[in-house]
This record gives structure tokens, C-alpha cells and sequence, in this order.
């Protein structure tokens, strides 16, 4: 992936997603990450819990106290799993191993199915330097099937292509902007809102497979406006 392509479709997601806004006001001001992720309480709970029909109203995992004792049961794990950043982490064995245990467990939260969407939006925010989200139509896109939604296929499948993904993304960043490779993460970062890596390759999986005739509009207007170059347009119109 080149790395205009996080950037052109960040731009998608704030233009073309409703919801775009409900990330921020929970992450950036609802949030208390001082009682993250040691020293949560119900009522931070709560407020997780509340955050995520917003983006998927058929949420069923709304009970604080089976979610407190899910994740208190997962704790260590996520401890962990904390300092660990997509970009740059060892996808071996026993890190793969971690996040399946905290993946299958909290999908698990409900305790009427298993919450593959919204486990991914669960632990993204938890652990949003390592964990991408994902739903029934980019899993179709990136796995082949909206039904291979365990935390298998999510740890060994679809977190390691992400991974490649966002490492294309820096390598062609060093590349044209003449970056090392901290400065080139900093770079994308800062064009993108200052969000994580792994929040800017869902807002591009989400533009164009979720959102994909939306996201197709929005790229005609650029190329229109002559806003985009034609190598860009269509690198991205490829990818629809």
C-alpha cells in the first residue's frame, strides 16, 4: 500500500461516515486512560459499552458486570499485549497465541453469539496501537468469506496482512519524503489527525470495501477537482 492511499481514504472516512465523530468524542474525551487497562471500573465499562452500538446497534454485549469479569479474567494478557504496535510487533507464535486468547474471549462477551465485529471495536480500543477492526464486508474483501470471523483467521490472517499492508505504507513514505523510519510513521500520523496506524488501515478498508460506492463518488469529485493525481485515482479506483 502506498501511504497516500491512508491518506486519501482518512479524508473518505470524515467525509462520507456519520459516525466518524462518535470515535473521537469516546476515545478522545469520554475515555479516562488513566483507568486503562489495569484499573478499570464499571463505570468506564459502562461508557465502552455504550460507545459501541453507536456503531453497531445490533450490539448485544451490554452487560458491564459480564464484561468486568470477562476482562478481569484476560488482564494479564492485555497487560502484555499494551506496549505492542502493529507496525513494528514480532507476529510470532506466542504473541499471535495472546491475541487470540483475548480475542475469543471477548467476542464471547454476550454470551447469546459470537461478536466478531464488535470484539475487533472492543479491543482497538483498548489496545489501539495493535488491534484493527473489522466487519462482515472487509473481512469478505481481506479473508474471502464474512463468516471466517474467529479470532484465528482474525490473529493469523487478517492482523498479519494489515501489518504488511502498513509496513508498504512506511517503506514508500521513507521512500518519497526522504524520512527515516520513525519520522515516516510520525509523517502519516500527523496527516491523518495524529490517529494510530491501526485506526488508519480500517478507516481504508472501511472507505472502500464497506463504504465502497460512497467512497467511489468521493474519489470521482477529487479527480474532478483535480485534487488527487491520476496514478492515485487510480491505485485507488483499482482497489473498489
Amino acid at each position: 500500500m502506498h501511504y497516500m492511499d491512508l491518506y486519501i481514504t482518512h479524508g473518505a472516512f470524515w467525509k462520507i461516515e456519520r459516525r466518524a465523530k462518535d470515535y473521537d468524542i469516546y476515545m478522545k474525551e469520554r475515555k479516562d486512560w488513566k483507568k486503562w487497562p489495569d484499573s478499570v471500573s464499571l463505570e468506564e465499562i459502562k461508557k465502552l459499552l455504550n460507545f459501541i452500538p453507536k456503531w453497531d446497534y445490533h450490539f448485544r454485549g451490554k452487560d458491564p458486570e459480564r464484561f468486568f469479569e470477562i476482562y478481569n479474567e484476560i488482564l494479564s494478557t492485555i497487560k502484555e499485549l499494551e506496549h505492542e504496535r502493529l507496525e513494528n510487533a514480532n507476529l510470532n507464535t506466542e504473541l499471535i497465541q495472546k491475541i487470540k486468547t483475548v480475542f475469543d474471549e471477548v467476542a464471547q462477551c454476550s454470551g447469546e453469539a459470537y461478536e466478531s465485529t464488535d470484539c475487533s471495536k472492543i479491543l482497538h480500543t483498548i489496545l489501539p496501537n495493535l488491534i484493527v477492526m473489522w466487519d462482515r464486508e472487509i473481512r469478505k474483501r481481506i479473508v474471502g468469506h464474512e463468516n471466517k470471523k474467529e479470532a484465528a483467521i482474525y490473529a493469523l490472517e487478517f492482523l498479519p496482512q494489515m501489518q504488511k499492508e502498513l509496513q508498504e505504507s512506511i517503506k514508500t513514505c521513507m521512500e518519497e519524503e526522504g524520512l527515516n523510519r520513525k519520522e515516516a510513521i510520525e509523517y502519516i500520523r500527523e496527516s491523518c489527525g495524529y490517529e494510530t496506524l491501526p485506526k488508519l488501515i480500517d478507516e481504508h478498508n472501511f472507505a472502500i470495501y464497506t463504504k465502497s460506492v460512497e467512497f467511489r463518488d468521493y474519489l470521482e469529485k477529487l479527480k474532478e477537482q483535480n485534487k488527487i493525481t491520476i496514478k492515485e485515482y487510480r491505485r485507488l479506483a483499482n482497489k473498489l
